[in-house]
C-alpha cells in the first residue's frame, strides 16, 4: 500500500514538473531564431449577449423510408411572396405538368422522364380539364394545349394583365367558358376558341378581389372586398352570355348553397357593427336571394351566447356548409343545423365540442371530419361527425405542408422529410426524405405522389394502402 502511494505521489510530480521543461524548451527554440517570442496569455470565447435554446417538442417517429423513384429539377417558386406558389405545378392523366427554364414541360408521373416542353418565359401558372391546358404566356395571354401532346390549340389574343401590384389571379375552366380572374376584374373566354366574350369590373372593388367564382344556370357570382363604413365581402352576379351585372349586395359572403333558383348566403357585415365585447349575445343571418335578380327571398338567424363573464371576445364564429347541413362555430362548441330549415327559431340537429387550443381556424370536412388549422403552427386536428370525438394528427418536426388525399396524409415538414400518415387511424405509413425547408403542394395521380420541394420535384410510389 505504501509503495503504491508513493508511485502515485512520484508520478503527479512529474507531470507537474514536466510543464516548465515544455515552455523554456520553446522559449529557447524561439531565440535561436533571432527573436523572442511572448506566448499567448489564457483566452476565453466571446460570451452572447442572449442565448436561448429551443428544444423541439418532437418526438422521433420510426417508420420504413421509401426511396423516391424519380427526381427532377424544375423552377423554384417557393419564395412566400409568390404570386404564383400554389400553381406552378399540377398532376392529371398519370403525368405531370410544371416549369423549368420559363418553360412549360410534361414529365411522365411513374418515371420522371420529360414528355414535351412548351413556349418561353411563361407566366408560371397552369390548370387542367377535360384533356386540356390553360396557362398564361408572358403578357398573360391565355393559351391551351393538349395534355397528352402539348400541342396548342389556342391562343388568346386578349392580355389580362392588370397594372397593380397587389391582385388575385385565378384561372377556372368550366364547360364552355375560361375565366380569368384579375383582380376585381373578370375575363370570360370562350373555351375553345380563346377569343374573349366579356369583361367586367367591380369598380368598387379594392383591388384583389378574391379567388371565388361559380356559375349557374346562366349567371356568374362572384365576391370582392368592398369599402363601407367598415371593409366587408360583397357578392355579385352577371349574366354569363354578356357580363352585364345582374345585382350586388354588399356585406355578402360566397353562396353557401345555390337550390331551386336561390342563393344562400351568410351576411358578414351586420355583426360587425355590434358592441362585441359587452353583450354575449351572437348570431348569423343567411339570406336567400333569387338567382336571377338578386331580390331576396327570405332570411334566417342563428343565435347563441358565449359563456362566462364581460368583456366577450371579439368576433361571431365560423361558418361551414356542406350537403345541406350548416356548421357555426359556437365559442365552445359547434353547432349543425340543417341549411334550408324554415323554422324562426331553429334549433341544432346536434353540436360537438371545438378543437383544443387557440388560433384554430376552419379548414373544412374530409373523411367525415371537420378539419381544423391551428393558425400558427399550421398543425391539423378534426373532429369525428359520428361521435364528435377530437383527433389529432402528430409529426415528427414542424410542419411546411399538408395535403389530404382520401386516408392519405401527407406531411411536408421543415426538417427535409415528408412524412406520410393514414388518416383514418392516425397511424404513420412511411417516410421520404426530401431535402428541402419549404415545399409546395403534394401532388398525386396514377398511384404516385409528386413531391414539391425547392427547385426539384420527386416522385414516390405509393403503398397499396395509401393508394
Amino acid at each position: 500500500m505504501i509503495n503504491r502511494h508513493k508511485r502515485h505521489t512520484m508520478k503527479h510530480y512529474k507531470r507537474r514538473a514536466g510543464r516548465p521543461i515544455i515552455a523554456g524548451l520553446t522559449a529557447g527554440m524561439l531565440m535561436v531564431h533571432g527573436f523572442i517570442g511572448v506566448l499567448p496569455s489564457q483566452a476565453y470565447a466571446e460570451a452572447s449577449d442572449v442565448s436561448i435554446r429551443n428544444w423541439y417538442a418532437y418526438q422521433r417517429i420510426t417508420v420504413p423510408e421509401l426511396k423516391s423513384s424519380w427526381t427532377a429539377k424544375v423552377d423554384n417558386y417557393l419564395n412566400m411572396n409568390e404570386t404564383y406558389i400554389g400553381a406552378s405545378a399540377i398532376a392529371e392523366e398519370g403525368k405531370v405538368f410544371t416549369f423549368a427554364g420559363s418553360k412549360l414541360i410534361a414529365l411522365d408521373a411513374t418515371t420522371g422522364k420529360r414528355l414535351w416542353t412548351y413556349g418561353k418565359e411563361l407566366t408560371p401558372y397552369i390548370t387542367y380539364q377535360g384533356g386540356v391546358l390553360y396557362g398564361l404566356t408572358r403578357d398573360h395571354k391565355p393559351y391551351a394545349l393538349n395534355a397528352k401532346t402539348g400541342k396548342v390549340q389556342w391562343q388568346s389574343g386578349t392580355s389580362t394583365w392588370i397594372d397593380t401590384y397587389e391582385r388575385t389571379e385565378v384561372l377556372i375552366p368550366t364547360m364552355d367558358t375560361l375565366y380569368v380572374i384579375k383582380g376585381s376584374t373578370t375575363f370570360a373566354l370562350d373555351i375553345k376558341s380563346g377569343k374573349l366574350r366579356w369583361k367586367a369590373d367591380e369598380p368598387l372593388g379594392e383591388g384583389h378581389g378574391t379567388e371565388y367564382l361559380e356559375e349557374s344556370n346562366g349567371v356568374v357570382l362572384r365576391t370582392f372586398f368592398v369599402q363601407g363604413a367598415l371593409t366587408s365581402t360583397q357578392l355579385n352576379a352577371y349574366d354569363k352570355k354578356t357580363g352585364k351585372k345582374l345585382w350586388g349586395h354588399f356585406g355578402q359572403g360566397e353562396a353557401l348553397q345555390i337550390k331551386d333558383g336561390l342563393v344562400y348566403s351568410a351576411d358578414y357585415y351586420s355583426p360587425m357593427l355590434g358592441d362585441d365585447e359587452s353583450s354575449p349575445e351572437r348570431k348569423w343571418k343567411i339570406n336567400a336571394y333569387n338567382l336571377k335578380t338578386g331580390v331576396i327571398k327570405g332570411s334566417q338567424e342563428y343565435t347563441w351566447k358565449i359563456p362566462g363573464d364581460p368583456p366577450y371576445v371579439n368576433g361571431y364564429g365560423g361558418i361551414f356548409a356542406s350537403k345541406d347541413k350548416l356548421y357555426i362555430l359556437q365559442g365552445d362548441k359547434i353547432a349543425e343545423y340543417s341549411l334550408t330549415s324554415t323554422k324562426s327559431e331553429p334549433t341544432p340537429l346536434r353540436t360537438f365540442h371545438s378543437p383544443h387550443g387557440e388560433n384554430m381556424v376552419w379548414v373544412g370536412i374530409t373523411q367525415e371530419r371537420l378539419i381544423f388549422k391551428n393558425a400558427n403552427t399550421g398543425e391539423l386536428t378534426g373532429i369525428k361527425l359520428a361521435n364528435g370525438q377530437e383527433v389529432k394528427w402528430h409529426g415528427d418536426a414542424p410542419v411546411s405542408q399538408i395535403d389530404v388525399y382520401g386516408k392519405g396524409m401527407y406531411r411536408a415538414q421543415r426538417n427535409g422529410t415528408l412524412l406520410a400518415l393514414n388518416m383514418m387511424t392516425g397511424q404513420p405509413a412511411f417516410r421520404v426524405s426530401t431535402g428541402g425547408d419549404l415545399h409546395n403542394t403534394t401532388l398525386k395521380t396514377n398511384g404516385m405522389i409528386i413531391i414539391q420541394a425547392e427547385g426539384k420535384l420527386l416522385g414516390v410510389k405509393l403503398p397499396a394502402s395509401l393508394k
